[in-house]
């Protein structure tokens, strides 16, 4: 498991560069180079826990650039999902909440106490903590009152409070009396008895594959012995899939191109992995909806395959010669291939062994074997 000094050194190798992300909604050239930025910073950092689960809560906390129209903004986001992804979830909860992105996504920015907006107050329970079934109506209104007062002041990109657009009277939510502020909304959502139990069946989800009760149970309590700590829960899943309780995840398009040229060492072109990443289904900064990308059996639609096959060719064209992967698609042993793809069983089945040894040798086969279920499925 990362350490705490090894996270702090990632963070600190920050890939992006404010002076090329100016907070201007109008030019589209900088959210294009923010997402290759870290695309690239994905495949050769020496860190990809980090950045893994940063992935991760940018498809569970979502905003969208579509809406919130300034990169930089996004990035911002990205730089907290980075900074506060293995640490305190309250904290990570909380710089959502304040999060100038995502007071744009969900229209907390300009929601006042007279008229307070119920997005977020409604997201923040139903996808992104405790919920369906763990608050009601009333809470989702005591919410956004509580949260009411920010906006994000746009020519600095920071959000403000505003004393006088806040309604602070003390209200119950979820229970909880007294509450009338983000930190009190905090503390009630990450007391509420089904925190713990909705963040570990997505942590399950999203690093096992499973949504067997008695895995999700003991990830639950590892979080809630820890006090809600993001490390502790992603060490017990690690050691829970160890323990064989894991089952095949299907790596959507992002992930999967990511190992694909860490373990080819191909750098192809920014615009034909971006189109390559659109069709699959799947760009950074761009999810569907507030419910994120779709997952599992939803990467096999037919358009997200027939893309993937094609991002494998412009990959393994791409190869450098001397790759270990590329030499090893020049040869016959199917063994070699599948050690220097980092396969957990270095062998393919049946199938996809018959087909590789038909398929040409060189970029026809290393492309193919970026196709195999042994490969995509992690």
């Amino acid at each position: 498991m990362i350490s705490a000094a090894a996270v702090a050194a990632a963070v600190a190798d920050d890939p992006w560069n404010n002076a090329d992300l100016p907070l201007d909604p109008r030019d589209r050239k900088e959210a294009v180079q923010a997402v290759d930025t870290w695309l690239d910073h994905m495949i050769s950092t020496t860190t990809p826990l980090v950045d893994r689960m940063a992935w991760l809560w940018h498809g569970h906390f979502v905003s969208a650039l579509d809406k919130v129209k300034v990169a930089r903004l996004m990035v911002d986001q990205l730089r907290m999902f980075r900074s506060a992804g293995l640490g305190s979830f309250a904290d990570l909860l909380r710089g959502v909440t304040l999060d100038p992105a995502m007071l744009l996504y969900l229209d907390g920015s300009g929601s006042t106490g007279e008229h307070p907006n119920e997005n977020f107050g409604r997201e923040v329970l139903e996808l992104f903590t405790i919920g369906l079934g763990g608050y009601s109506e009333a809470d989702v209104k005591s919410g956004a009152g509580a949260l009411s007062g920010w906006r994000v002041a746009r020519r600095r990109g920071v959000a403000e409070f505003s004393a006088a657009h806040h309604d602070d009277t003390p209200r119950t939510y979820l229970g909880q009396a007294g509450v009338h502020d983000v930190d009190t909304v905090v503390a009630a959502i990450t007391s509420h008895r089904a925190l713990s139990g909705s963040i570990s069946a997505m942590i399950a989800h999203e690093l096992l594959g499973s949504s067997e009760a008695d895995v999700v149970d003991a990830l639950a309590k590892a979080f809630s012995d820890s006090g809600l700590d993001i490390t502790a829960l992603v060490r017990a899943a690690l050691t829970a899939g160890l323990d064989g309780r894991s089952q095949p995840v299907v790596l959507a398009p992002v992930p999967w191109l990511v190992i694909a040229q860490r373990v080819t060492g191909a750098a192809i072109r920014p615009k034909v992995r971006l189109v390559g990443l659109r069709t699959a289904g799947q760009v950074p900064m761009a999810p569907p909806n507030v419910a994120g990308w779709p997952g599992g059996a939803a990467w096999f639609g037919s358009s997200t395959v027939v893309a993937r096959a094609n991002l494998a060719a412009a990959v393994a064209d791409a190869a450098p010669h001397d790759n270990a992967a590329r030499v090893a698609a020049d040869g016959d042993d199917l063994t070699r291939l599948a050690t220097a793809l980092g396969l957990p069983d270095p062998s393919f089945g049946a199938a996809s062994s018959a087909a590789l040894a038909h398929a040409k040798a060189g970029v026809q086969r290393l492309a193919l074997a970026l196709c195999t279920p042994e490969f995509v499925l992690a």
